[in-house]
C-alpha cells in the first residue's frame, strides 16, 4: 500500500524514475541530498546531519548520533555520488567563500553552516517537485531508502543490502522491499 497521508509505506522508485527526480531536483542541494540517499540508503535526517567531516575519498560515515539504530556505520561512496558530492562541495565553497571544515554540515540551514537543514524544509522541496514529473504517488523522502533496499535485493544478499542501510535484524529489512508481479512469476516459474 503506498504511503497516504503519512500512513503506508513510501513508493519505491526503479533507478529510471530515481534518475527523472534527481534530473528534476530544484536545487545542486537537493540534488545532492536525494544522490546520498539513492545511493547510500540513509534516512533524511541522517544525511541533513551529515558535516563535512563525515565525506571521506571512498566512504561515507553516519555516526551513531545521527543515526536511528545508534550505531555508526560507513557507506561506500558509487562513483556516480562521487561526481555529486564534488560538484556540491565546489558550490557550497563558491556560495561561502571559503573551504569547508569539518565541523559545519554538508546540508546547511539559512541561519548558517553550524546549524542543518530542516527536514521539513527537504519534504517541502520533494513535494513541490513531485507535483511536476508525473511519477507515481506515495513518494516520500523514505522512497530513496526503500528503493535502494529493493534494487539491491534484486542482485545481492540481504546481508550486503544490510551493510548499507544498517538494518541489524533481515527480518526489518525484509519490510523495506517491494516484491514485484514480475518477482512473484519468477519465483513460480522456478518450482
Amino acid at each position: 500500500m503506498p504511503k497516504t497521508n503519512g500512513s503506508g509505506q513510501a513508493t519505491t522508485l526503479d533507478p529510471k524514475q530515481l534518475d527523472t527526480l534527481l534530473d528534476a531536483a530544484p536545487t545542486p542541494e537537493m540534488r545532492c541530498i536525494w544522490s546520498i540517499q539513492r545511493f547510500t540508503g540513509s534516512r533524511i535526517q541522517e544525511t541533513l546531519l551529515l558535516t563535512w567531516a563525515a565525506i571521506h575519498e571512498e566512504r561515507i560515515v553516519f555516526i551513531k548520533s545521527t543515526t536511528k539504530t545508534k550505531q555508526s556505520r560507513e557507506v561506500l561512496i558509487d562513483p556516480r555520488l562521487r561526481k555529486e558530492i564534488d560538484f556540491y562541495r565546489t558550490l557550497w565553497v563558491a556560495k561561502y567563500g571559503r573551504a569547508t571544515t569539518n565541523r559545519e554540515f554538508c546540508f546547511p540551514s539559512r541561519y548558517g553552516t553550524y546549524k542543518s537543514m530542516t527536514r521539513q524544509n527537504a519534504d517541502l522541496a520533494l513535494r513541490a517537485t513531485l507535483k511536476n514529473i508525473g511519477l507515481p504517488s506515495g513518494i516520500s523522502l523514505h522512497s530513496f531508502r526503500r528503493s535502494l533496499a529493493t534494487n539491491m535485493s534484486k542482485k545481492v544478499s540481504l546481508k550486503v543490502v544490510s551493510k548499507f542501510t544498517g538494518h541489524k535484524n533481515l527480518n526489518q529489512l525484509s519490510q523495506y522491499i517491494d516484491i514485484s508481479e514480475s518477482d512473484e512469476l519468477m519465483a513460480l516459474s522456478s518450482i
